[in-house]
């Protein structure tokens, strides 16, 4: 198998890394190690003290040195599945080189995301940059590979500090990009857990602490607060959730839509996000909030669409990837990163860019035919509106934007709408090509002027 041209960076979920304090674990990697740590009280000592003021390092010792490996479970909180399983399929199925084109990225995961993304940001830079001088390909570029909470790190990498013009791919096995339901019941009804005669503890004063469960809340309306449609969690008064936390980290998902909505019209942006979903598992969807108690439904408005038993179905694509772009594994939270059918998956995203298919097709084929829409010239301030119909129906067609007087290159989509295909999106002035590249039709391609007015 020839070298993986890119580099491959693996970021974990909610508890996937390991935590130490003066070289001793506080959060470790032994079978029944996170178990130990709840059992025992431990968790109060991963405790916040105050609120996440975001600076780098918040001077209490503790950090991140790598990923947990095994399997763990924490009743009532969390399961993760490990990383080693992943790391064996990566590293032996694609035939990496650790510390060369692949690598681990562990976090303190109590943080605010924005925090573990800096830190992802300076790491990445350093890894990619060391790879193309031992490499000699200087079109290298970075692809994550990411799971539940480590999606929404690299996503903020990605999009808010300018990660795009270095990623190629984000693959992310059930990132909750609109949040999750088991974040907000931590909050509002507390972690406490017992099983016969075992002692109960209770680590809800240490989840309620971090940043990043906040960061976890549902974006979307969520809540039967009574009223004739869903609230969303930001806009009520719930039982132990600070209101003014869930309005920061309600800002920091719509930071990551807005820049990605900024980006996708800079000349250049072409990251792609393919999402990993898990299908089929009870999961919480909603909530209803009455007499002062909040309750979690499997269901939203009175349908039940499943998700891994953590991430609802429909919280595991982002706002702007359609569900055609998604992978779908049934299979739960914890174990989709290790499902055995993950591999072929993987594989399979990982190799597309080395597979040209309009190499596999015959001559003999009739190709649809398209006819492009395109004013031969725009003003840079306004929209511009491209266009096209085909001689068959597709779902969509699939395009490139050329700057033709710089370099730069944005992938689009048009949709099908009233008849036409469209796409409306901002250029900054200059010359372009858009050209189609939907397979079963004909390819067309035309020229346009975008200038300042």
């Amino acid at each position: 198998m020839a070298k993986f041209a890119d580099v491959i960076v693996v970021v974990p979920g909610l508890i996937g890394s390991v935590l130490s304090k003066d070289k001793k674990d506080l959060w470790g990697t032994s079978p029944g190690a996170l178990w130990r740590t709840i059992a025992g009280g431990a968790i109060d000592r991963l405790a916040l003290q105050g609120l996440d003021d975001e600076r780098d390092d918040l001077g209490d010792g503790v950090e991140a040195t790598s990923l947990v490996e095994n399997v763990e479970m924490i009743p009532g909180l969390w399961k993760q599945g490990g990383y080693s399983i992943l790391d064996r399929k990566l590293v032996a199925g694609m035939s990496l080189d650790r510390g060369e084109n692949y690598f681990e990225f562990p976090y303190d995961w109590r943080r605010s995301n924005r925090v573990s993304a800096r830190k992802l940001t300076a790491c990445v830079r350093k890894w990619l940059a060391a790879w193309k001088e031992k490499s000699g390909n200087q079109d290298a570029k970075v692809v994550f590979v990411v799971h539940s909470m480590g999606g929404l790190v690299a996503r903020y990498h990605i999009e808010c500090l300018d990660g795009w013009k270095t990623t190629r791919s984000l693959i992310s096995f059930g990132t909750p990009y609109r949040g999750s339901g088991n974040a907000l019941g931590f909050i509002c009804n507390g972690f406490a857990w017992n099983i016969g005669p075992l002692k109960a503890f209770d680590g809800t004063n240490a989840i309620r602490s971090f940043d990043s469960v906040y960061q976890l809340l549902p974006t979307y309306p969520f809540v039967d607060a009574g009223e004739s449609q869903l609230k969303r969690v930001s806009e009520l008064d719930l039982p132990n959730l600070d209101r003014s936390r869930a309005t920061r980290a309600r800002a920091f998902h719509d930071e990551i839509a807005e820049a990605q909505e900024r980006n996708r019209t800079v000349s250049g942006y072409a990251t792609t996000v393919r999402p990993i979903v898990g299908i089929e598992q009870p999961t919480f969807q909603s909530a209803k909030l009455a007499g002062g108690t909040l309750s979690l439904l499997t269901s939203y408005e009175g349908e039940d669409t499943k998700g891994d038993q953590t991430v609802p179905r429909v919280s595991a694509i982002p706002y702007e990837v359609g569900q055609e772009a998604a992978v779908y594994i049934a299979n739960t939270h914890s174990a989709l990163q290790s499902d055995q059918t993950s591999d072929a998956q993987l594989r399979g995203i990982l190799t597309e860019p080395t597979i040209d298919l309009r190499r596999f097709r015959a001559d003999t084929i009739q190709l649809g035919r398209i006819g492009l829409h395109v004013d031969d010239a725009y003003s840079s301030t306004r929209p511009i509106v491209i266009e096209a119909t085909a001689s068959i129906y597709v779902q969509k067609i699939k395009a490139s934007v050329c700057r033709l007087d710089a370099p730069g290159e944005i992938s689009i989509v048009l949709w099908h709408s009233e008849g036409r295909y469209k796409k409306d999106l901002t250029l900054p002035a200059g010359l372009y090509r858009v050209e189609t590249q939907e397979e079963g039709l004909h390819p067309a391609s035309d020229v346009f002027l975008v200038a300042d007015e």
